[in-house]
């Protein structure tokens, strides 16, 4: 209730909020409060992309672990958490073997799609003949594509068009599935935030950071610095208004379906970060590169400028050295294969995405402010849902359906 209150006055209580919330929550938050040993427990699922898999931070940092902390010691009873969600998951289905797999959901890569989340879901759920009485979900923003969004060259009518179709009606065929499967559980779509504002930091570090990202295409290489930050920052606009009317759409017409109005509406959960939230701003909520927490400046900053790219620039986010193993284990040069030289490019460029792939992502405050909307919602549900109580919803999908 205190973030819907702040993030509708201004970005000034807000950021009081968040301060708040800083002091008043532990820095690794853990489940205190002690359950009842009896009694079976409230099954929460978590399915969709890297935000919703928590990149970057420790498990006990994550907003699915503090939902389910709160929601353990609202309710009296154990919360059970299943994650499918992991890092660069797409929505539609791909059609490709996983030419690097992993284990590890901290390593981008957009297979398993959320739809196929899903379908490992509905048999886990089956399995223990039981089904989650709450489900925490979202995706899109890798079919839109990251590159588009940080490309300064896309037009925001190419934008629009993308968003409109992977988070508006990609979203509703997902959420169809998602109903169809479960029906009585209650699901809650987290939406997106703008990656870059008028507030994002403007020095030289940003500035070669921005031209490495947008070398590729002749219409960016063209532009000034100027206009190229002016054009991103409006993409970015672009990007969080049109992904969270697209998405909320999704819900609408979710909820408005005839054949799926017997279970509980599907509910949209607003993230709302104020332009000084957003990356390498003065107070962002998303993970940075290590010195830019730091007071580095001058002729040290000069050399980690001239040391991008390699092993001496980290991301400042909690989990950056197992993640930089496990990306190094899978995309290690395989054994037995002859590689040309494009396809050893391609598998380098993985690797790279892969280590700094927290970057941008909500580090421990913006998850926070996640589990804070979140828990907002929560607070209308617990009671009328009949949490309280050991009335666990059974799996009623027998079959798979009919759009697989």
């Amino acid at each position: 209730m205190i973030l819907k209150l702040a993030t509708k006055a201004s970005p000034y209580l807000l950021a009081l909020t968040v301060l708040i919330l800083l002091a008043a929550v532990p820095a690794a938050a853990q489940c205190t409060n002690k359950p009842p040993a009896a009694g079976d427990p409230l099954h929460l699922l978590v399915l969709g992309d890297s935000i919703m898999w928590g990149q970057g931070l420790r498990p006990q940092e994550k907003f699915s672990t503090r939902v389910s902390c709160w929601l353990q010691e609202k309710i009296n009873r154990p919360v059970s958490l299943h994650v499918e969600a992991h890092s660069g998951a797409v929505i539609s289905n791909i059609v490709a073997a996983r030419q690097f797999p992993t284990t590890d959901g901290e390593v981008n890569q957009g297979t398993p799609s959320i739809n196929e989340e899903l379908d490992h879901a509905v048999e886990f759920y089956r399995g223990i003949n039981n089904a989650p009485a709450l489900i925490l979900l979202n995706g899109c923003i890798n079919d839109v594509g990251v590159k588009t969004i940080l490309d300064a060259s896309t037009s925001l009518k190419t934008l629009h068009a993308r968003a409109q179709q992977s988070c508006g009606q990609d979203m509703n065929l997902l959420l169809r599935r998602v109903r169809t499967s479960f029906p009585r559980s209650q699901i809650l779509v987290t939406g997106y935030y703008p990656i870059v504002s008028s507030q994002t930091a403007d020095n030289a570090f940003l500035r070669l950071l921005v031209k490495k990202l947008n070398n590729q295409g002749p219409d960016a290489r063209q532009m000034s610095d100027k206009e190229m930050r002016r054009r991103l920052i409006a993409i970015s606009e672009e990007w969080y208004t049109i992904s969270t009317a697209s998405l909320l759409e999704a819900v609408k017409l979710t909820n408005a379906a005839p054949e799926l109005s017997a279970g509980p509406p599907v509910r949209f959960v607003e993230i709302q970060f104020g332009p000084e939230h957003v990356f390498a701003a003065p107070d962002t909520l998303l993970w940075n590169f290590m010195f830019a927490s730091t007071n580095v400046s001058g002729f040290a900053k000069v050399v980690v400028l001239l040391s991008f790219g390699t092993a001496a620039y980290k991301a400042n986010d909690h989990v950056r050295e197992s993640r930089i193993k496990s990306c190094e284990q899978t995309y290690k040069k395989p054994k037995g294969v002859k590689e040309d030289k494009a396809r050893k490019q391609a598998r380098e460029d993985l690797f790279l995405i892969c280590r700094y792939a927290s970057l941008g992502h909500p580090n421990q405050m913006g998850a926070l402010i996640y589990t804070e909307a979140i828990k907002g919602h929560l607070l209308n549900i617990i009671d009328t849902a009949g949490w309280k109580r050991d009335n666990n919803n059974h799996l009623t999908l027998e079959r798979k359906d009919p759009q697989q």
